[in-house]
C-alpha cells in the first residue's frame, strides 16, 4: 500500500543562501523517500518557475509546497507570497516561510498575506529536520 512518503513530491525551495539550500535539501532527503526539489536563489526565479515556465511547458508540474525565505534579492518573500496568492492557478499551493527572522511582525505579515506556516531557521540540523517533517506532515496530508 502506498503511503505519503512513497509518493514523488515536487518541492520548490526559494533561498539565496547556498548553505541553507544544502541543509534544507538534506533534511528533505531524510524526511521523504521520493521527491524532487527545485532550488531557486531569489524571488524573481520563483515567479518565473511558477508562472512563466508553466505557460511554456505543460509538463512542468506545480510544486506540492513551497519553502520561501523572506529576505531574498530581486523580489522578497512578501512580494512572492502576494503573487502566489493572487493567482488562481497557484493560490492553493501551501507556502511555508522559512526565514532567519524571529520577529513577530514578520510572522504576522506573512499570515496576513496567506502563508500556510512560518518557521524561523534553527541553529541545529536536527531541529531543521523536525521543522521539515512538520511541514511535510502539514502540507502533504490528504489523498495519496
Amino acid at each position: 500500500m502506498e503511503t505519503r512518503t512513497d509518493r514523488n513530491y515536487h518541492i520548490l525551495v526559494a533561498d539565496d543562501d547556498d548553505d541553507d539550500q544544502y541543509l534544507i535539501s538534506q533534511a528533505l532527503r531524510e524526511t521523504l523517500r521520493s521527491h524532487s526539489v527545485k532550488m531557486v536563489n531569489n524571488g524573481l526565479e520563483v515567479v518565473d518557475h511558477l508562472f512563466k515556465d508553466h505557460t511554456k511547458d505543460v509538463a512542468v508540474r506545480l510544486p506540492d509546497f513551497v519553502l520561501l525565505d523572506l529576505n531574498m534579492p530581486l523580489l522578497d518573500g512578501y512580494a512572492v507570497l502576494r503573487e502566489i496568492r493572487s493567482n488562481e492557478a497557484t493560490r492553493a499551493i501551501p507556502v511555508f516561510i522559512l526565514t532567519t527572522s524571529r520577529f513577530e511582525h514578520d510572522r504576522q505579515r506573512s499570515r496576513e498575506l496567506g502563508a500556510t506556516g512560518f518557521y524561523s531557521k534553527p541553529y541545529q540540523f536536527e531541529e531543521l529536520k523536525r521543522i521539515i517533517k512538520d511541514i511535510c506532515d502539514e502540507s502533504l496530508l490528504g489523498p495519496i
